[in-house]
């Protein structure tokens, strides 16, 4: 293949990538991402920009990753209706007891936890909108709490392959289990947590010290108090079922290794339980067929599953593919071709941070990756460090950021681009240095 033809094919799939991007970003009315990726990815095999059979063999390897994201989605959706995240959202305000700094505080340990159990994804959509009305509640400035909960939905997403889509390439590119992922990224995760709290903590200080704002908050919570004793009003009880189910598929993925079982599979079978106990809820109150129940939750199933996405996801793979098989692979490779040291290592991350800045975070991951693999497990988790905390820089670095900015506008909570970039460019690079240099001692 000539050299101009070679071009020609990446610079057609860089376009590709770029009008994905711009449509799953933008969201115009009424056009699918998927329908726009899986044309995006039938175009550039029909000028041969990239094989059927090196498209196909791309899309094989995904299909698990993308089943278990897919599950995943299910789960958390059957944990919202289940009350789950609205619990959540009820204890924090009572244990904060009226402090803006403990509610920060509380709001972060569990924003960072539910990125690490149940995805980055569940953090942005289904928490972020407790965390605002909680902010709300309480009278306190929603910015730090909501900040959380973008920062940590990326850099609390390094510690188990259910936090990030992208933990899942890397793990089922190096051949790691469940288990041995969060032995190798659980330092990391810790040191990219603190320092994160660090830097929000700081940088919010007169916020969050501001004496009044707690006790108008103090005053509100007491009311209510008062309130809800004199009508007889109960709090949100505990979904026990939704702890219990999230809880033992957590157990089931860290031992999915030692039971040679795929994590899709664990995934599936926590919806199960939630599915049937639903429906039967669902039957019992509906006025129509015996079916509407089962029907009615199916059909919630079906959106929290999100298939256009999922297609969209199993496209991009296409493109990628296109991108490393007309030179991008063999122009990046010798970034790898070295014995690994801690100054590399940094060196990986800072690159693959600023490339998921510029193309978005899982393009950026599903090219960097596999390059990295081939060189040692150590490459590609400092490429994982990057493409999770990197996009704090910027809005476009992954889609968490873009849905929590709409999150909050649909809220009517402003957004200013100002100070995301200056929070942005002091937690990465140090969020970056404090993660590689965990993973550097952990190795």
């Amino acid at each position: 293949m000539s050299t101009l033809a070679t071009a020609a094919y990446a610079l057609a799939a860089a376009a590709t990538l770029l009008v994905m991007l711009f449509v799953v970003i933008v969201k115009p009315n009424g056009v699918s991402e998927g329908l726009i990726g899986g044309l995006g990815a039938i175009m550039l095999i029909a000028i041969g920009a990239t094989s059927s059979a090196a498209a196909l063999d791309r899309i094989e390897g995904m299909l698990p990753t993308v089943l278990f994201l897919g599950c995943c989605l299910i789960l958390a959706g059957l944990c919202q209706r289940e009350g789950l995240f609205g619990y959540l959202g009820s204890r924090i305000g009572a244990l904060a007891h009226g402090s803006t700094k403990l509610l920060f505080v509380l709001i972060f340990v569990v924003a960072a936890v539910v990125t690490a159990a149940l995805s980055l994804d569940t953090t942005v959509l289904l928490l972020t909108p407790v965390i605002i009305e909680v902010s709300l509640r309480a009278r306190v400035d929603y910015r730090p709490n909501t900040y959380a909960a973008c920062h940590l939905a990326n850099t609390a997403s390094l510690l188990l392959p259910v936090s990030n889509l992208t933990n899942l390439l890397a793990m089922n590119t190096v051949h790691l289990d469940v288990l041995g992922f969060a032995r190798m990224m659980a330092l990391p995760w810790l040191a990219a947590v603190i320092v994160e709290f660090a830097v929000l903590r700081t940088f919010f200080h007169s916020v969050l010290s501001n004496d009044l704002t707690g006790n108008a908050a103090r005053s509100r919570t007491t009311q209510e108090n008062n309130s809800i004793q004199q009508n007889g009003a109960a709090q949100p009880s505990a979904p026990t079922l939704a702890i219990v189910v999230v809880s033992l598929t957590l157990v089931g993925f860290l031992a999915s290794g030692s039971m040679g079982l795929d994590p899709f599979l664990l995934a599936a079978a926590g919806c199960i339980p939630l599915i049937v106990v639903r429906t039967v809820r669902l039957r019992s109150n509906a006025d129509s067929n015996r079916h509407s129940g089962l029907r009615q939750e199916l059909t919630r199933v079906a959106k929290d599953a999100n298939i256009s996405f999922l297609v969209f996801v199993l496209s991009l793979a296409v493109v990628v593919s296109a991108l490393s098989d007309n030179g991008i692979a063999q122009l990046l490779d010798p970034l790898f071709a070295t014995t690994p040291s801690f100054a590399h290592l940094l060196l990986i991350a800072a690159l693959s941070a600023i490339a998921a800045n510029i193309f978005n975070n899982l393009p950026a991951a599903m090219l960097l990756i596999p390059l990295a693999a081939a060189h040692g497990t150590l490459f590609t988790l400092a490429v994982l460090i990057g493409v999770d905390i990197g996009p704090n820089l910027t809005y476009a670095g992954s889609l968490a950021n873009i849905l929590w900015r709409r999150i909050l506008r649909g809220r009517g909570q402003r957004t200013e681009l100002f100070t995301f970039s200056v929070v942005g460019l002091i937690s990465v690079p140090l969020c970056i240095v404090g993660a590689v240099a965990a993973l550097w001692f952990a190795r």
